[in-house]
């Protein structure tokens, strides 16, 4: 794991000094080693840079940049499988002078080019330098675990990690994308290929980034994609047969996350994705560290569920009970740990169990997927429970209900599911439902206070075979990538902790996408398939309960704690300058929130987190 950035440059004004800086602003994500590559040609200049977190072959001769013949690489990952790759790489006459994954990365594309990637179990961004054809490659990983930006101008392609290596070069634009800044008070985050800055970029889950670096003509193509899984015909298979295939593949898949050089551990919730993680590596790995994050004060601990699944599972548990004081103080570094604006305020609980699970461990599995992958959403069940006769009611019965619900004195959470029902009501279809269900405001409401012209439009939508096949294939492109995975990527890099994720292995992907729909979710109950493999591990009596999540009362936060900045955010003078907001009725909108009115609180704490962004990077 590791941090990775560089740059090509046609004017050849970027010095190895830029180059340098460029790679120790990712000291976080790896504080064990550094190093660079700089080259000078006769149409550009190039640099590759890398900051280590050492975790397979700890030894110096697998420090990076990395280089074969006419290859040069960064790289930023894990690559799981790789002692078997290199088998098949020895038997096809290449030799190693390392033990690391990193080696087998550069020599397999050395021997099979991009269709390499097939290959590779893992999750992964790396920078692949060609002499002999003058590109770069900048390529992703399947499902998006491991970042990386890139901005490109007429004469400079710069690309990093994260944002933080961008703003180092002196010629980087802070130009802010207002498409983008419509998407986050959406979303909560904004979604790739985007990002907050013009003329910058996500390279998408799935796709390689090609660059001629004589002209900067930049190509892409996708070398993976979830559409083809969720469009495939269900498979028949019966459920034992369904079963026993999910278990044999997850198995595999988490203990093949276990491999390091160094100690590994496991986020323990009490929920049934980090439980079933436990009971299988508990099978086959002894003294299993685990931990867990409670803060009591605020109302978020899952501690002594948490507990009872590690003490009958025997695991060497650690329960990290953090004071309030101690939560609050991680709101002011969220702006630099996600150095764009980002609002999932279960981020301040991640960042927490990472920080504390560093002083054990160099590794943690974190059992994100499982909800993409099983139907674990409550949005996978409302969609089922929603009669046909309500989807198909005339549009005025929406606005009547969108109209009355100021007046039948609804408030808070239950006024948002109200409007966003009522929205519904107004346009039924899946895609309608899922942007509803996704989203904070509709764009009518987010009109009324930000100054935005053209409104952009939707993220592209996906249909699958089915209903709920076309809301995970969405849930799978759009949420897990831009939220859940940005989010654990960041929290642990910022305390330089290897976060993976066994859940996302392509294979178990690819067959539960085939899995016939009420295997997952029937209308009555979520997760099903991997409810009944839990059940084998662990009594059943032990998962019994409501699903939590990490949530925290952040409106409480801001009419307390946090009032005063909140406050500050609305000042005349300062939203004038900025230009973004409609000032009066921003200004409003959160006085009547200061005042007890909950209806607009998750948008507040968007326009919060935005702001808190915007003063610490602009």
């Amino acid at each position: 794991m590791c941090g990775i950035a560089g740059f090509i440059d046609l004017t050849k004004q970027t010095s190895n000094e830029v180059l340098v800086g460029m790679r120790d602003s990712l000291s976080h994500r790896g504080p064990d080693a550094a190093g660079e590559y700089f080259l000078d040609s006769d149409a550009f200049s190039l640099g590759l840079a890398h900051r280590r977190l050492s975790i397979i072959d700890t030894s110096t001769l697998s420090n990076q940049p990395v280089h074969f013949e006419h290859l040069s690489m960064v790289f930023n990952g894990e690559i799981y499988n790789y002692k078997e790759l290199k088998e098949k790489l020895t038997a096809a006459g290449y030799s190693f002078k390392t033990n690391s994954d990193t080696e087998v990365v550069l020599l397999a594309f050395h021997a099979w080019n991009v269709k390499a990637l097939a290959y590779f179990k893992g999750m992964f961004s790396l920078t692949i330098f060609d002499r002999s054809a003058q590109k770069l490659y900048l390529i992703r990983d399947r499902f998006g675990v491991k970042p990386l930006y890139y901005f490109l101008d007429n004469h400079l392609l710069l690309f990093g990690s994260e944002l933080k290596p961008l703003h180092v070069h002196p010629r980087y634009k802070k130009e802010l994308n207002l498409e983008s800044i419509w998407y986050f008070f959406q979303y909560g985050n904004i979604p790739s290929p985007h990002s907050i800055f013009n003329q910058t970029y996500k390279v998408e889950p799935g796709t390689i980034v090609t660059i001629d670096c004589n002209t900067l003509h930049l190509e892409k193509n996708t070398f993976w994609s979830p559409e083809q899984a969720f469009q495939k015909a269900p498979l028949s298979i019966s459920f034992e047969e369904a079963k026993r295939h999910t278990q044999e593949l997850l198995f595999d898949s988490i203990n093949l996350r276990m491999v390091a050089d160094v100690p590994v551990g496991l986020f323990l919730s009490g929920g049934y994705d980090s439980a079933t993680t436990a009971a299988c590596l508990t099978q086959t790995h002894k003294d299993l560290r685990t931990f867990t994050v409670a803060v009591p004060e605020a109302g978020l601990n899952e501690g002594p569920k948490a507990k009872q699944i590690a003490d009958y599972l025997g695991t060497a548990h650690t329960e990290i009970t953090c004071d309030l004081r101690e939560a609050l103080q991680v709101i002011p570094l969220l702006p630099t740990i996600y150095d764009e604006p980002f609002a999932d305020s279960s981020a301040i609980p991640t960042y927490l169990v990472a920080k504390h699970a560093a002083n054990s461990v160099k590794v943690a599995l974190s059992a994100d997927g499982g909800d993409e992958l099983f139907a674990g959403y409550n949005r996978h069940l409302y969609y089922s429970r929603i009669p046909n006769a309500v989807r198909y009611l005339p549009s005025w019965v929406g606005s009547s209900i969108a109209n009355s619900i100021g007046a039948i004195g609804l408030a808070g959470l239950k006024a948002q599911r109200a409007q966003k029902f009522a929205r519904l009501l107004s346009d039924f279809s899946v895609e309608s439902y899922m942007h509803a269900m996704t989203t904070s405001m509709s764009n009518d409401q987010l009109n009324k206070f930000i100054n935005q012209r053209n409104i952009p439009n939707n993220l592209p939508f996906f249909q699958g075979r089915s209903p709920l096949s076309t809301m995970l294939l969405n849930d799978s492109v759009n949420y897990l990538p831009n939220d859940i995975l940005y989010k654990v990527d960041r929290a642990t890099m910022a305390v330089g902790l290897e976060g993976r994720e066994p859940f996302l292995d392509h294979e178990l992907f690819e067959f539960l996408a085939q899995v016939p729909d009420h295997y997952k979710c029937d209308g009555k109950d979520t997760k099903i398939l991997l409810k009944h493999i839990t059940h084998d591990l662990l009594p059943q009596t032990l998962m019994q309960g409501p699903k939590k999540g990490f949530a925290i009362p952040i409106s409480a936060w801001m009419r307390d704690y946090l009032k005063s900045e909140l406050l500050d955010f609305i000042e005349p003078r300062f939203l004038k300058e900025q230009g973004i907001f409609k000032a009066t009725e921003l200004a409003r909108e959160v006085k009547s929130f200061l005042n007890g009115n909950d209806t607009n609180s998750l948008f507040i704490w968007y326009y919060f987190s935005f702001q808190s962004w915007y003063k610490q990077w602009m």
